[in-house]
C-alpha cells in the first residue's frame, strides 16, 4: 500500500488543495466519497474502475460508469455518494487526483457544475483549450510537475485574478453568512443564486450545510471526539449532528466512524 500527498505550487494554492496518489492492493476496499463542496480530478494509472452514484437519501445506485486505465475525470458530488471499486481481474487500484477547491471547477472547464448534477465527467468527452497531460508511468513528483502546468495554462488570467464569484465561494464555505457575501457583491438573492450554483453546483445554503459536515468529518478523523467536534461545529447537540451525518453517509457517527474508515478516507490524508 502506497499513499502519498503533495501541496501546490504556491500560484496555485488559491485553486488546489492538494495532489494525492494511491496505489492499493486489489483486496482492499475503498471508501465512499459523500457529497462535497470541491471537486476531485482524478487520472487513472491503474486497473479498470467502477464508478457508482449512489443516491444520498435512498442508498440507491442511480447510475454506473467505467474508469478505464488512462480516464481522467472531474468528480464534484454534491447530493450523492460516489462508490469506487475495482473491475474484478484487474491487479491493483492507483490513482492520482487532484483535490480542486470549491469554485475551482467553472474557471477551470467553463462548465456549470449545476448542469453536471453529481455525474462524473469524462475530460476525453469535452474540448478542452490544452489537450491533457501524459501522467501515465512516470512517477508521482513527475505527474504533479505536468498537471501543474497544464492547469496554469487551463486556467489562464483566472490565475492571478480570481473570479470574485470564486471568492464568495470560498467565503461561505469559511463560515460567512449568505446574507453577507451576498450584501458585499451588491446582488440581490435570484442573481446571487443563478451565479453561485454554476460555480458550487447547489443552493448557497445547501452548501454551506455540506461545508459545516466535511470541516466536522475532518475535525473528528483528525482524532478530535465526536460530540465535541459537532457542538464547536455548530451543531445544537448529538442528535442533529446524527441526523445530519446519516442524511450526507447513510451512516451513524458510530457506524461510520471504524477503525478502518479511521485508516483509509478521502478526508484526512497521509501527512496532514
Amino acid at each position: 500500500m502506497l499513499r502519498q500527498t503533495l501541496a501546490p505550487c504556491d500560484a496555485l494554492s488559491p485553486w488546489i488543495a492538494h495532489y494525492w496518489h494511491w496505489h492499493l492492493p486489489a483486496n482492499i476496499a475503498l471508501p465512499e466519497l459523500f457529497p462535497g463542496t470541491g471537486g476531485e480530478l482524478l487520472f487513472n494509472s491503474g486497473g479498470d474502475l467502477r464508478l457508482d452514484v449512489i443516491t444520498a437519501q435512498s442508498g440507491v445506485v442511480a447510475a454506473s460508469y467505467l474508469i478505464k486505465t488512462g480516464d481522467m475525470v472531474l468528480l464534484s458530488p454534491r447530493r450523492c455518494r460516489l462508490r469506487l471499486s475495482l473491475v474484478a481481474g484487474q491487479p491493483d487500484v492507483r490513482f492520482i487526483s487532484t483535490r480542486l477547491r470549491c469554485g475551482t471547477a467553472f474557471p477551470l472547464f467553463g462548465l456549470s457544475l449545476e448542469e453536471l448534477s453529481d455525474n462524473p465527467l469524462f475530460l476525453a468527452d469535452i474540448r478542452l483549450k490544452h489537450s491533457t497531460p501524459l501522467l501515465l508511468d512516470i512517477p508521482f513528483v513527475s505527474q504533479v510537475h505536468r498537471l501543474e502546468q497544464w492547469l496554469m495554462q487551463m486556467l489562464g488570467d483566472n490565475l492571478t485574478i480570481l473570479p470574485y464569484m470564486t471568492q464568495a465561494a470560498n467565503r461561505l464555505y469559511y463560515g460567512e453568512n449568505v446574507s453577507t457575501v451576498r450584501e458585499a457583491l451588491a446582488l440581490n438573492p435570484r442573481t446571487m443564486e443563478r451565479r453561485i450554483r454554476h460555480f458550487i453546483g447547489v443552493d448557497a445554503r445547501y452548501f454551506c450545510r455540506t461545508a459545516r459536515f466535511q470541516h466536522t468529518l475532518r475535525q473528528i478523523l483528525a482524532g478530535q471526539p465526536v460530540l465535541d467536534s459537532a457542538l464547536e461545529q455548530g451543531y445544537t447537540d448529538q442528535p442533529h449532528f446524527i441526523k445530519t451525518c446519516r442524511f450526507f453517509t447513510g451512516l451513524t457517527p458510530g457506524e461510520l466512524f471504524t477503525a478502518e474508515y479511521q485508516a483509509l478516507n478521502y478526508y484526512v490524508m497521509l501527512g496532514e
